[in-house]
C-alpha cells in the first residue's frame, strides 16, 4: 500500500493545480472530473483507514499475546510446578494409600503404623555426623562411638560405684529364700518423674543401663558394680520384686570413693603405726618396771610363790591321805592343822628375816652384800664361804638351823627386830657349830656372826638361787627385751584386726574399697595396699632412730648389768615416747561400733604431718544415695516393721502413760482388766496398761516409731516410747488392748492352798465386743483375732486397694485360660507359618521341575517372586503378631505369678497360725503338768512362765502374720542425681524425621478421630437382629490404657495396684478450681453402676475403674473429636510403643469410629516448599472405609533470592499492565457512551463481558497474591516442635497432657497450613479461570482476520444447531446416566451415584470402558443381559449416532466459513508489507524513496480538503478490493493509484 501511495504522490506532483491549492486532482491524463477525483480520494482514504485499523488490530493482538505470555510467565515462576511436583510425587509415593477403600479399622491402623515406622527412624551410627543430642558419645551399651567418640573423652563424667547388699534369709513356714532370691532383680535406669509418669531425659532415653535386669546368685552377699561412664542426669536404682525388702545398697561417686578409700587407708596406716609404737613404749616401760623392782618387793613375790606351792603340796598330801584312809576304812592320819600351823610360822619367820635383812639403811643391807659375802657377777668362780647354801631356799629349814627373829634381842629397850642363825647344834645363842670350819667341832658363834649369817643367807637366796634369784629376774627382762617388737606387733595386730572386722560389718563399702588396692610401692599412695602403708609407717620411723635397732639387737653378754639395759631402753623411749609418735588416731583399745568420725583430738594433725601431700582433713561426700540400711546393718527380717500401717495396722502403736490409757470403744479410761495381784478379791480391776503383764506384752508386740531429725539435721527414726515420749510411757496397740490375752493363764488363789487354784477370766471379754462367757466358750481362744486380721489385712487384700479392686480365684482361672488360649493360638500360628513356608517350597520346586520353557521363564519367575514377596510379607506379619502375643503372654504369666505368690503367702500364713495354735496348746498343757508335779519353786515362777508364754505366743503370731505379708509389691526406685561437673547442657534439639530423603516433618503426625454416637434405630421391626444405629457426635472418653489391660504386650503387672494406678491417674490433679473443672464420682444414685467411687473419677476411669485411653480435646478447625499426636521427638522404639497404645487401647475401632484424619506437614529446604498431607478415612454406613486425601505444596519464602526480586519486578510491571487494561476498558465504556448515548450499549457484546470478567479476575488475583506473599506467607512461622504431652517416654498414661500444653497452638499451625494451601489453591484456580478468559479475549482479537477468526466464525455460525444438539444430547446422556445408577448403582462403584454415572459414561465416550470390563462382563443372569443391552445401546445411540451429528454440525459450519475466507489475504501476506513498511519508516534515512504512513495520511486528508492536523473520527467500513472503482464505471488499479499519488504529492 505504501508503494501505491508513493506512485499516487508522484503522479499528483506532475499536474498543475487549477484551483491554486497546490494539488492536482486529475487522476488520469485524459480526464480531470472533480467528482471522480473526490471519489478516488475518499476510496483511497477509506482503504488507508482499513489498512490502518488492520495494523492496529495486529498490534493489539500481538501486544495482548505478549501480555498473556508475560502473565503466564509470572504464574509459572510463582507456582514453579516442576519443583512442587517433585515434593508432591515424593509425598504421594510415601504417604498416600494405594487403595481408595479399606476393609476396616485394622487396615487404617496398619497404614498409620507403616507411616510412623517408616518415618520415625533413629539416627544411624556411622554416617559421620553426630546428631546431638540424639546421637551422643558412647557409654555403657549406648551411644555412637563412630560419630561422637567416647563419652569419657568428650565430657566430664561421673564414675560411680553401685554396692548392692542382699540377705534373702527368711523364716521357715513362709516363702523360700531361694524364691525370693530368684524373683528379685535390679538395674540402673533413668529416674522417672513421679515414678510412672516418665523418665527425665538422659542421653539414651528410658532404657536401663543394663540390657537385662541383674539377678542374684546367692542368698546372702554383696555385689559391686563399678561404672566409669555414667553421664550427668537423674537416675534410679530400680529394684523389682523385693517384696520383703531384702535388698539394700548405696551409690557412690567412684572418684569420691577412691579418694575416701585412700584417706581411710592412710588414716588406718597412721593409726596402726601409732598404736604399734604405743605398745612398743608400753613394752619397754614394762621391762623398766620389771627391772625397777626393789629387792624387798622381789623377795616378797618369791615368798608368796613359795607359800602357794607349799600350801598346794599340803592340800595334795591331805587329799591323798584321806583317800587312803577311806579305802582302809580308817581315820585320816595326816596332821593338817599342825602342818598349817608350821607353815604359817615358817612364813612369818621368812618374811621377818627378809624385812629385817633388806630394810633400807640397815646394817645388813650396807655391810653384808659385798663380794666377800656374795659374788653377784659369777658366783661359780668365787666361792662364797657362808654357813649353808640352801638355808633360805625352799628346801631349807630355818628353825632347824637355829634361825629366829627377836625384837630387842640386844637391848630390851631396843625396838628393832634382829634375826640370827646359829646352826642346828646350838645349845645357846653364843655356842654354835660353824659348818664352814672343817674339822672344827663345837665352835661357838658370836651374836654378831649369827646376825651376819642370817643377813647373808637371805641375800644369797635372793641374788644367787637358781629359781628365785636376781639372775633369773634379769633373764626375764632380757627375754622381754628381745621379744619387745614382736609383743608390740602382736598386740597392735590384734587390736587392728578388731577394727577391720568391725569396719567390714558396719561399713562394708569402705572396707571393700580399702582392700581394693594391692600395690606394694609405698611411694604410690593411690595404689599401695593398707598392709604396705602400715608396715612402711613403722619401718620408716624406726629407720630414723638408731636406738631402735640397738635396743632390739642388744644381748645380755654385751650388757650384763641391768643398768645398761635400762640405759638402752631409755635412749629409745626418749625418741619414741612422744605424743606425735604414740597418740592413736582412734580409740585404743577400740570401741564398738568403730567409726571414722570419732577421732582422738589433735590426731588428725599427726596424720597430716605423716602425709603432708594429702588433705586428710577433707570430708568427702561418699554416699549419693543409700537405701534399706537395715540390711546394711545385717538386721534381718525387715518385714517385722516395714509398712505396718497397711500390712498390719493392729500392731502400730502409740505412746501413752498407763494411767492415761483410753479405751477406743468407750472413750473412757481403760480397758479395765481384773488385776491378778488381787486374786482373792473378785471384781478388783485396773487399767490394763498399769499391770506389768500387759506392759511387757505391749512392749513386746507393738511398734512405736517416729521420724525425727538428729543434732546435725539428718533424718533419724526414734524407736521406743522412752526415746519418743520419755520415761513412764509405754507403746500400746490394738492387739495388746485385747483384754482376754491372759485368760488362759492360771493364777492360784494363794501360795499355800494349791487346791484353790482357779482360772480367772480377766477383763470380761476379748476386747472386740464379746463377753467373758462368749470368749471362754470359744474354742479358738486367741488365734481367731489374728486369723480375722490376716484375712482382712493380708497380702491378698492389700493389692486390691481401698475399694476392693482385686483378682479372685475366678480371675486367676480366667487369666490362666487366657494364657493357655494365647499359647494355643501361638502354636496354631507357628503351624500355619510352617505350612505356608512348606507350600512355598513345594511351589518353588514344582516351578523348577515343570516350567523349563524359556519363553515363560520371565513370567514364571516374576510370578513366583511375587509369591515369595507375599509369603515373606505374611511371614513377617505373622512373626510380628507372634512377638506381640509372646509379650502379652509374658505379661499375663508375670501377673499370674504375682497373684499365685500372694495367694501362697496368704495360705502359708493360715498354716502358720494353725501350727502355732497347736504348739500353744501343747505348751500350756506342759506348763500345767509341770506345775501339778511340783516342778516350780513357787507360784510366782509358775505364773511368770505362763505370762511369758502368752507374750511369746503373741510375738510368734505377729511374726507368722508379717512373714507372710509382703512389705510392698511395687517396683522400688532409689533415685539420685549426677551433676557434679557442670557439664554444658545439651542444646534444645528435636529429632529429624523425614519423608523420603529430605522432607523434614514439622511437629509430628496428627491422628484425629471423630466418633459417632450409637442410639436405637427409628424402626423397631428388626430389633431382634440389630437395634443400634448411629446418630450424632460422641465425645465421651473411651478406650483403655493398655498398660493396665491384662493380655496386651504393654501390660505391666507391677503397675496394676491401687497405689500406682491412683498415682498415675490422679483425679485431684485433673481438678482445677480456677477454671471450674472438678472430678466427679459415683454418688450411688444408680445402683447398677458399681464403679467410679472415689478416687476413681468418671473423667479418667470407666465404670469398672479402669483408666480410659483417650479423652476429648478440641482443636481449632476440626470437628469435635480425639487427637492423638505422634511427636517428632519420639524415638523409633517409643513411636512403636505409641502405636501399640493406639492399637491395644482401641483408639480406632469398627463400631463407633466415624472419621479418622491423618495430617502431616513437611518442609523441603532444598526446594523451599512446605507440603501439607491430609488423608481422610471415612467409615461409611455400608461397612467400608473410604480413603481420600488432600496433598498440596506451597512456598512461603517468596521474596528472598535475587530471582524472587526479579519476579517481583515483573509482578510490578504486571500490576501496571492490569491498571492500563482497566483504564482502556473504562475508556471503551466512555467511548461507547459518547457514540451511543448509553452505557448499556457496551454490554450488548458478549466479548465485553469476557473482558470485564478477565480484568476483574486480574485485579482480584493480584490482590490475593500480594496479600498472600506479604501477609499470610510472611506471617507463617511454624515451630519445629510443640510441647503437648507431659512426658513422651512415660511408661503409663502416655497421653497425659502437659500443663500448660501447646496442643491448641499445634492445631492452629495445622489449620493455618491448611488455610494457606486453600488460599493458594483458590488463587491458582482464579488464575486458571483468568487464563481461560484471556484465551477467549485472544480469540476476540483474532476475529478481525478471516483466517485467524475461523474458530469464532465457525462457532458463531453453528451456534443455533449446537444449541439444539446439546439439548437432545443432554436428555439422552443424562437418561442413560440415571438408568445406569438405578440399575447398576447397588453393585458397581462406577454407577454408585449420579456423579459417578456421568463420569463413567463420559469416559466411555473417550474410549475408557473400565466399568464394562470390571462390572458388566462379570455380571450373572438377568443383570448380564441388561448390562449388555445398556452398554450397546448407549454406544450406538450416543457414541456412534449423536457424536457423528455433532461432528456434522461443526464440519458444515467450518466448511462455509472456510469458503468465505478462501479469498482473504493470509496473515503472512498482510504482515509482510506491514513489517516492511515499519522497518523502512523506522530506518528512513537508509530508504530515501520510502513514503511513511503519516505522510500518506496527511496527503489524503489534504486531497479531501480536510485539516491534516485534526484527528480522524470517521470510520469507513468498505470491503477489501483489488481495484479502486469510481464514477460507477471506471476502475483504478494499483499502478494508477500510485501514479496519481505521486503526481498529487509532488514526488
Amino acid at each position: 500500500m505504501m508503494s501505491l501511495f508513493k506512485k499516487a504522490e508522484a503522479h499528483a506532483a506532475a499536474k498543475p493545480d487549477p484551483k491554486g491549492t497546490g494539488y492536482d486532482l486529475d487522476i488520469e491524463a485524459d480526464g480531470d472530473d472533480p467528482a471522480t477525483a473526490a471519489t478516488v480520494v475518499n476510496a483511497l482514504y477509506a482503504k488507508y483507514k482499513k489498512n490502518h485499523e488492520r495494523r492496529k488490530d495486529y498490534a493489539s493482538l500481538f501486544s495482548f499475546l505478549i501480555f498473556v505470555g508475560f502473565y503466564m510467565s509470572i504464574l509459572f515462576l510463582q507456582r514453579s510446578a516442576n519443583e512442587a511436583y517433585e515434593l508432591t510425587s515424593t509425598l504421594k509415593n510415601n504417604l498416600i494409600p494405594e487403595d481408595t477403600t479399606m476393609k476396616g479399622s485394622a487396615e487404617v491402623r496398619d497404614w498409620i503404623a507403616s507411616v510412623v515406622t517408616t518415618t520415625w527412624q533413629d539416627a544411624r551410627c556411622g554416617d559421620g555426623r553426630c546428631e546431638a543430642p540424639f546421637e551422643y558419645p558412647e557409654y555403657g551399651r549406648f551411644g555412637c562411638k563412630a560419630d561422637c567418640n567416647l563419652l569419657k573423652t568428650e565430657s566430664q563424667i561421673t564414675p560411680i560405684q553401685i554396692d548392692v547388699y542382699f540377705n534373702f534369709s527368711h523364716p521357715k513356714g513362709s516363702v523360700s529364700p531361694i524364691d525370693l532370691m530368684q524373683d528379685a532383680s535390679w538395674n540402673l535406669c533413668p529416674m522417672e518423674v513421679d515414678e510412672l509418669i516418665g523418665p527425665k531425659k538422659i542421653f539414651h532415653g528410658s532404657d536401663c543401663y543394663y540390657e537385662t535386669d541383674q539377678r542374684f546368685e546367692q542368698q546372702v552377699g554383696h555385689v559391686v558394680r563399678e561404672i566409669d561412664d555414667v553421664p550427668d542426669g537423674d537416675w534410679s536404682v530400680v529394684v523389682k520384686k523385693d517384696i520383703f525388702l531384702k535388698v539394700a545398697g548405696a551409690v557412690r561417686p567412684r572418684f569420691n570413693v577412691t579418694v575416701e578409700a585412700k584417706n581411710k587407708r592412710l588414716l588406718l596406716a597412721a593409726h596402726y603405726g601409732q598404736i604399734r609404737r604405743k605398745y612398743e613404749v608400753t613394752t619397754y616401760q614394762a621391762i623398766k618396771t620389771h627391772l625397777g623392782k626393789t629387792n624387798l618387793t622381789l623377795a616378797h613375790e618369791q615368798l608368796q610363790l613359795y607359800l602357794d606351792i607349799t600350801n598346794n603340796s599340803l592340800v595334795e598330801a591331805n587329799a591323798t591321805a584321806a583317800t587312803t584312809a577311806a579305802t582302809a576304812n580308817t581315820t585320816n592320819p595326816y596332821d593338817w592343822d599342825g602342818n598349817q600351823t608350821a607353815l604359817v610360822a615358817d612364813m612369818l619367820l621368812r618374811r621377818t628375816m627378809v624385812n629385817v635383812s633388806m630394810a633400807a639403811g640397815s646394817l645388813c643391807a650396807s655391810s653384808f652384800t659385798g663380794e666377800q659375802y656374795l659374788n653377784v657377777t659369777d658366783y661359780a668362780v668365787v666361792p662364797i664361804t657362808l654357813y649353808n647354801a640352801t638355808l633360805f631356799s625352799s628346801d631349807g629349814d630355818l628353825q632347824t638351823n637355829g634361825c629366829s627373829c627377836v625384837q630387842g634381842a640386844e637391848l630390851n629397850s631396843d625396838p628393832e627386830t634382829y634375826c640370827y642363825c646359829y646352826g642346828p647344834l646350838a645349845v645357846n645363842p653364843d655356842a654354835v657349830v660353824d659348818p664352814n670350819r672343817v674339822g672344827v667341832e663345837n665352835v661357838t658363834v658370836s651374836f654378831t656372826v649369827a646376825k651376819q649369817r642370817a643377813c647373808s643367807e637371805v641375800w644369797r637366796w635372793l641374788l644367787l638361787d637358781t629359781s628365785t634369784s636376781w639372775n633369773q629376774h634379769l633373764s626375764l627382762a632380757w627375754t622381754a627385751n628381745i621379744a619387745a617388737q614382736a609383743t608390740a606387733q602382736s598386740v597392735a595386730d590384734t587390736e587392728f584386726t578388731s577394727v577391720l572386722t568391725w569396719l567390714s560389718q558396719l561399713s562394708p563399702v569402705t572396707f571393700f574399697e580399702i582392700n581394693q588396692m594391692k600395690g606394694t610401692d609405698v611411694t604410690r599412695l593411690d595404689e599401695a595396699s593398707l598392709t604396705t602403708l602400715k608396715n612402711d609407717n613403722v619401718v620408716s620411723e624406726r629407720a630414723l632412730d638408731g636406738n631402735a635397732t640397738v635396743v632390739a639387737n642388744a644381748i645380755r653378754t654385751s650388757y650384763p648389768y641391768h643398768e645398761q639395759l635400762i640405759a638402752l631402753i631409755d635412749a629409745r623411749l626418749a625418741v619414741v615416747n612422744t605424743p606425735t609418735l604414740t597418740t592413736p588416731l582412734y580409740a585404743s583399745p577400740p570401741e564398738f561400733p568403730f567409726n571414722f568420725t570419732y577421732m582422738v583430738p589433735t590426731s588428725l594433725d599427726i596424720a597430716n604431718a605423716l602425709y603432708p601431700d594429702d588433705d586428710l582433713h577433707a570430708e568427702v561426700d561418699v554416699d549419693i544415695v543409700e537405701w534399706n540400711p537395715a540390711v546394711l546393718a545385717r538386721q534381718q527380717y525387715a518385714f517385722m516393721t516395714c509398712n505396718l500401717l497397711e500390712r498390719a495396722e493392729q500392731y502400730v502403736g502409740t505412746c501413752v502413760k498407763p494411767e492415761d490409757a483410753v479405751d477406743p470403744a468407750t472413750n473412757q479410761p481403760g480397758p479395765m482388766v481384773e488385776d491378778p495381784e488381787y486374786a482373792n478379791v473378785d471384781g478388783r480391776t485396773s487399767i490394763y496398761l498399769t499391770q506389768t503383764r500387759f506392759q511387757k506384752l505391749c512392749e513386746g508386740i507393738c511398734v512405736c516409731e517416729v521420724d525425727a531429725l538428729d543434732a546435725d539435721g539428718g533424718d533419724v527414726v526414734k524407736k521406743g516410747c522412752a526415746t519418743i515420749a520419755g520415761p513412764g510411757h509405754f507403746c500400746t496397740c490394738e492387739v495388746c488392748r485385747v483384754t482376754a490375752q491372759f485368760d488362759n493363764v492360771e493364777y492360784p488363789g494363794n501360795a499355800t492352798a494349791v487346791a484353790k487354784r482357779r482360772l480367772l477370766g480377766f477383763g470380761g471379754g476379748g476386747g472386740d465386743g464379746m463377753s467373758r462367757a462368749e470368749f471362754a466358750a470359744r474354742g479358738d481362744r486367741w488365734s481367731l483375732p489374728h486369723r480375722r486380721l490376716l484375712l482382712e489385712n493380708g497380702p491378698q487384700r492389700r493389692r486390691q486397694g481401698r475399694n476392693g479392686r482385686k483378682l479372685l480365684q475366678t480371675d486367676l482361672d480366667t487369666i490362666l485360660t487366657a494364657v493357655q488360649a494365647l499359647a494355643v493360638k501361638q502354636s496354631n500360628i507357628d503351624t500355619n507359618v510352617a505350612a505356608v513356608q512348606q507350600a512355598q517350597a513345594i511351589a518353588n520346586q514344582d516351578a523348577n521341575d515343570h516350567h523349563s520353557d524359556t519363553a515363560l521363564e520371565t513370567i514364571i519367575k516374576a510370578g513366583f517372586d511375587d509369591l515369595k514377596k507375599g509369603t515373606d510379607s505374611l511371614s513377617a506379619s505373622l512373626e510380628e503378631i507372634l512377638a506381640k502375643q509372646q509379650q502379652a503372654l509374658a505379661a499375663a504369666q508375670e501377673s499370674l505369678a504375682i497373684q499365685e505368690r500372694t495367694n501362697a503367702l496368704a495360705e502359708s500364713a493360715e498354716r502358720s497360725i494353725a501350727r502355732l495354735e497347736t504348739a500353744v496348746q501343747k505348751q500350756r498343757e506342759s506348763i500345767q503338768n509341770a506345775y501339778k508335779t511340783g516342778a516350780f519353786a513357787d507360784v510366782a515362777q509358775y505364773v511368770a512362765i505362763q505370762e511369758d508364754a502368752v507374750i511369746t505366743r503373741e510375738r510368734k503370731a505377729k511374726e507368722n502374720l508379717l512373714m507372710n505379708s509382703p512389705c510392698q509389691m511395687k517396683v522400688l526406685y532409689y533415685s539420685f542425681s549426677l551433676d557434679n561437673f557442670n557439664n554444658t547442657v545439651p542444646p534444645v534439639a528435636y529429632r529429624e524425621r523425614f519423608v523420603g530423603l529430605n522432607n523434614r516433618v514439622l511437629a509430628g503426625m496428627l491422628i484425629y478421630v471423630e466418633r459417632k454416637n450409637l442410639m436405637k434405630c427409628t424402626s423397631s421391626r428388626f430389633d431382634d437382629i440389630d437395634a443400634t444405629c448411629s446418630g450424632g457426635r460422641d465425645i465421651a472418653s473411651y478406650g483403655v490404657d493398655p498398660v493396665f489391660k491384662l493380655g496386651t504386650p504393654l501390660y505391666v503387672a507391677d503397675y496394676d495396684n491401687f497405689e500406682t494406678l491412683t498415682k498415675v491417674y490422679n483425679c485431684s490433679e485433673f481438678s482445677n478450681a480456677d477454671v471450674g473443672i472438678s472430678a466427679t464420682y459415683n454418688d450411688g444414685a444408680d445402683a447398677s453402676v458399681t464403679g467410679n467411687h472415689a478416687p476413681y473419677c468418671q473423667e479418667l476411669y470407666n465404670a469398672r475403674d479402669i483408666p480410659y485411653g483417650f479423652r476429648h480435646k478440641a482443636l481449632p478447625g476440626y470437628a469435635a473429636g480425639f487427637p492423638f499426636f505422634f511427636d517428632i521427638n519420639l524415638s523409633a522404639e517409643e513411636a512403636q510403643r505409641w502405636i501399640d497404645v493406639m492399637n491395644y487401647g482401641l483408639m480406632i475401632d469398627d463400631v463407633k469410629t466415624q472419621k479418622v484424619t491423618a495430617q502431616l506437614i513437611v518442609y523441603n529446604a532444598e526446594l523451599g516448599y512446605f507440603g501439607n498431607v491430609m488423608v481422610f478415612f471415612e467409615f461409611s454406613d455400608g461397612g467400608k472405609v473410604r480413603v481420600t486425601h488432600s496433598l498440596n505444596t506451597i512456598k512461603v519464602e517468596l521474596y528472598d533470592t535475587q530471582a524472587d526480586m526479579s519476579r517481583l519486578a515483573m509482578e510490578i510491571i504486571l500490576v501496571l499492565g492490569v491498571a492500563w487494561s482497566v483504564y482502556e476498558e473504562l475508556m471503551d465504556v466512555v467511548d461507547t457512551k459518547k457514540r451511543t448515548g448509553t452505557y448499556g450499549a457496551y454490554f450488548s457484546s458478549v466479548w465485553n463481558y469476557v473482558d470485564v470478567a478477565s480484568i476483574t479476575l486480574h485485579v482480584v488475583t493480584l490482590i490475593m497474591w500480594f496479600s498472600y506473599g506479604f501477609g499470610l506467607a510472611a506471617n507463617f512461622a511454624p515451630d519445629i516442635h510443640y510441647d503437648i504431652y507431659k512426658n513422651l517416654e512415660a511408661s503409663a498414661f502416655v497421653t497425659n497432657l502437659k500443663v500448660p500444653n501447646q496442643m491448641v497452638e499445634m492445631g492452629a499451625m495445622f489449620l493455618e497450613m491448611k488455610s494457606l494451601v486453600e488460599y493458594l489453591q483458590l488463587y491458582m484456580t482464579f488464575s486458571g479461570i483468568n487464563i481461560m478468559l484471556l484465551l477467549g479475549r485472544i480469540l476476540k482479537l483474532m476475529d478481525f482476520q478471516p483466517r485467524l477468526g475461523v474458530i469464532t466464525h465457525t462457532l458463531a455460525l453453528a451456534t443455533a444447531d449446537l444449541t439444539h444438539f446439546f439439548v437432545i444430547f443432554a436428555m439422552i446422556f443424562m437418561g442413560y446416566a440415571f438408568i445406569g445408577h438405578v440399575i447398576f448403582g447397588y453393585s458397581s462403584s462406577h454407577f454408585a451415584d449420579i456423579t459417578a454415572s456421568v463420569n463413567s459414561l463420559f469416559q466411555n465416550l473417550l474410549g475408557d470402558i473400565t466399568y464394562f470390563m470390571e462390572d458388566f462382563k462379570t455380571a450373572n443372569g438377568l443383570n448380564f443381559v441388561v448390562a449388555m443391552i445398556y452398554f450397546y445401546t448407549f454406544n450406538i445411540f450416543v457414541f456412534m449416532i449423536l457424536f457423528n451429528f455433532l461432528l456434522a454440525i461443526i464440519c458444515d459450519a467450518f466448511g462455509e466459513v472456510k469458503a468465505n475466507a478462501s479469498e482473504s489475504v493470509s496473515v503472512s501476506t498482510e504482515l509482510g508489507p506491514m513489517l516492511n513498511d515499519s522497518w523502512r519508516s523506522t530506518f528512513r534515512s537508509f530508504y530515501r524513496n520510502h513514503v511513511p504512513e503519516s505522510r500518506v495520511r496527511r496527503q489524503l486528508k489534504i486531497w479531501r480538503g480536510e485539516n491534516p492536523d485534526e484527528s480522524d473520527e470517521e470510520v469507513f467500513d468498505e470491503p477489501d478490493l483489488k481495484v479502486l472503482k469510481y464514477d460507477d464505471t471506471k476502475e483504478l488499479d494499483m499502478a494508477g493509484v500510485e501514479k496519481g499519488v505521486r503526481r498529487g504529492g509532488g514526488g
